[in-house]
């Protein structure tokens, strides 16, 4: 039988949900970013329906295979469960293990499953994959991002966890967060670590893309190992860099990627040891606007096929 989520007070409540929309598991100060716009008393009414209608603190579902499908909702056609309670992805997370426990997984129940879900239309068997929790549990990710309910969701179609401290947000059926703007690439893509590759439904196909769903391209001037954008081309087209090893989404290989050093001593991660960019003109998850710029720029599918 699942255990019920305990109801904060409301003060407690409201202190946890900020806790988690500032980072996983942490309670030690509230962000700066505002809460939802609902109510400390609505929150805590709404976190009581979602515990009476099945959350647990472990997660929203406890043995058999999931039900994951899409449903239409004020933001559009979303990724639901089988009951049509949205489901939401983590920015922390990027691509792989949840970053998401304790408090936080009390307001943001993870998605589990002992098996491949069941899948509604529109929807694809590889997009998907099951992440290790720390508990052992497994928790549903699409396309490489865990998947999690809101508490303060109290029925199917409501996205009152949409944008919470600009960390939370919907995903549509091709793997991209619905509302995320990206934030404008800097002189690089990535601080130092490995940074996160992944695979995404684009009008283009089925494309590669960074972390936070922006697509990646390769340059054609470019040597096999070597990039040839500099100066003012690394304001247009920032570098993917990538100091570890890449996490790599569902369809990926491990043995595919390199990385190369750049002139200024930067590591850029390659694939089929062609070096991947972004571009400064895509603003949001599943843009292209890069493709063909100048007959050069263009994605690349999951066999390092370019896309023209």
């Amino acid at each position: 039988m699942r255990s019920r989520l305990m109801v904060a007070p409301m003060f407690g409540l409201a202190m946890l949900l900020a806790a988690c929309s500032a980072g996983a598991g942490s309670a030690t100060k509230a962000p700066a970013a505002a809460a939802p716009a609902a109510t400390p008393a609505a929150v805590v009414a709404a976190a009581t329906t979602a515990a009476e209608g099945g959350y647990s603190k472990g997660g929203g579902a406890t043995s058999g295979a999931a039900a994951v499908a899409l449903a239409t909702t004020g933001l559009g056609s979303v990724l639901a469960d089988g009951a049509g309670k949205t489901l939401y992805v983590f920015t922390p997370d990027g691509t792989g293990a949840s970053t998401c426990y304790d408090k936080c997984a009390s307001a943001w129940p993870p998605l589990l499953s002992d098996a491949a879900p069941t899948l509604g239309t529109g929807l694809d068997a590889e997009d998907f994959a099951m992440a290790a929790r720390t508990d052992g549990t497994k928790q549903l990710t699409f396309y490489g991002h865990p998947l999690y309910y809101f508490a303060g969701d109290q029925t199917a179609g409501d996205t009152k966890g949409q944008g919470v401290g600009e960390k939370w947000y919907v995903v549509d059926g091709t793997g991209a967060m619905v509302g995320a703007t990206a934030a404008a690439p800097a002189s690089s893509a990535a601080a130092a670590g490995g940074t996160a590759v992944a695979l995404a439904d684009t009008k283009l196909g089925k494309i590669l893309v960074d972390a936070k769903g922006m697509t990646l391209y390769m340059f054609t001037a470019d040597s096999a190992g070597k990039s040839a954008c500099s100066g003012d081309c690394v304001g247009n087209w920032p570098p993917l860099l990538s100091d570890a090893a890449p996490t790599l989404g569902a369809g990926l290989d491990a043995e595919d990627f390199t990385t190369i050093t750049r002139d200024d001593g930067g590591k850029q991660l390659a694939f089929y040891g062609m070096p991947l960019y972004l571009f400064a003109g895509d603003k949001a998850a599943g843009d292209t606007n890069g493709q063909g710029v100048g007959t050069k720029w263009y994605v690349l599918d999951s066999k390092g096929t370019v896309v023209k």
